[in-house]
């Protein structure tokens, strides 16, 4: 791991004790988040459906991490209601979503219910409950692909060719109406919302993707064969995007950021390709003791993706004082590392749970909120 340098700006000593809601708490993204709340002293409620096949293909392991559970569907206004009344919740991060575009286009009408529907739903019980802050999370597909060179920014158009896209961007545009109607309102919950680029990690074993299947390939010895292998993304590691929503969460808090904003979350740079990332996860797979996988092109029409798009994280970069610790290659280090430990038989959540020990204590936010603790 790189040094985080004496410039990194950390989540404040606050999160020990705080009551902290998460939709999607046992997708991928969302079980990296509560892992790390729960090792940072948090009192984490989590709110996600039981028999969603995705997030049970996506989970990096939750079970047993000690999180409160609720089993519901976010579709449902009086469930998250009910839940997001049951306790004075410090901070909602709202991450629940079908996250696919290839389900998306199998199943429009449920893509765009749970996409924009949970947004709405999130949304009205936050104006009726009044937390203290909102991390609400999309996707960087919200913006109205022009297949430019250069990459989207916060102001740019929203909207979208297929159904996860439109839903994308119809959460925003959500979002963007309750944002203004809780500051019209005096309403005391500062609230803001995630746009994610990429986000690779252990655990994301869903279908259509580039890391499970080039890991599927590497354990296997075989060749994988690349549908789009000059697409370019945002790559970056789910553990630098927990970061960031751990800082967001503060900065909102604080007032430093104020509510109604939307960021951007992308690492520096101009993204990389489909190749470059296959690439490095090879080079870290041969660099562990395995053998090398055979790249080839293999172009695939059926499914609808953008052969360009970029994101431009400057200003979560500038608004929150954060940057990424990982870069490509070391994020093909750290999956990896993930992937071979899990393959030799440790438990995923513990897999899980090492890593990101590891980084809050690289990035001193172990020790940081175990001091403000003993202070208290």
């Amino acid at each position: 791991m790189a040094d985080p340098g004496p410039g990194l700006n950390r989540p404040a000593p606050r999160w020990r004790g705080r009551q902290v809601l998460v939709t999607g708490h046992s997708g991928f993204v969302g079980s990296w988040l509560t892992t790390a709340l729960l090792r940072l002293g948090a009192d984490v409620t989590g709110f996600a459906a039981d028999d969603d096949e995705h997030t049970r293909d996506r989970s990096a392991g939750l079970a047993g991490l000690g999180a409160r559970t609720v089993v519901g569907d976010v579709r449902d206004l009086d469930a998250v209601h009910r839940t997001m009344a049951s306790r004075p919740f410090d901070v909602v991060f709202h991450l629940a979503a079908q996250p696919l575009v290839s389900a998306g286009l199998a199943d429009p009408h449920t893509t765009l219910g749970t996409n924009i529907g949970g947004s709405l739903n999130v949304l009205e019980a936050v104006r009726r409950c009044a937390p203290g802050v909102l991390v609400h999370v999309t996707s960087d597909k919200c913006y109205r692909n022009r297949n430019w060179p250069w990459p989207y920014r916060e102001i740019d158009e929203l909207g979208g060719g297929c159904p996860y896209s439109v839903s994308k961007a119809g959460a925003e545009l959500v979002f963007e109406a309750y944002a203004t109607l809780l500051r019209d309102t005096g309403a005391p919950t500062r609230g803001a919302s995630v746009r994610f680029g990429n986000i690779i990690g252990g655990g994301d074993l869903a279908a259509n993707r580039l890391v499970p299947d080039m890991l599927a390939a590497l354990d296997e010895g075989r060749q994988l064969r690349l549908r789009r292998p000059d697409a370019v993304r945002p790559w970056q590691h789910v553990l630098d995007v927990v970061h960031g929503l751990l800082l967001l969460a503060d900065r909102l808090g604080d007032g430093t950021v104020a509510g109604g904003e939307v960021l951007n979350f992308a690492p520096p740079g101009d993204g990389a390709t489909v190749l470059d990332l296959a690439r490095a996860l090879d080079t870290a797979w041969v660099a562990a003791g395995g053998d090398p996988v055979e790249l080839a092109a293999d172009p695939d029409n059926r499914l609808t993706e953008d052969e360009l798009l970029r994101l431009d994280g400057r200003r979560a970069a500038e608004a929150l004082g954060w940057r990424h610790r990982y870069d490509l290659d070391a994020s093909a280090a750290v999956v990896v590392a993930w992937h071979r430990a899990v393959r030799a038989g440790t438990p995923p959540v513990e897999q899980t749970a090492a890593q990101v020990e590891d980084f809050l204590f690289d990035a001193h936010l172990t020790q940081t909120d175990e001091r403000a603790g003993e202070q208290q």
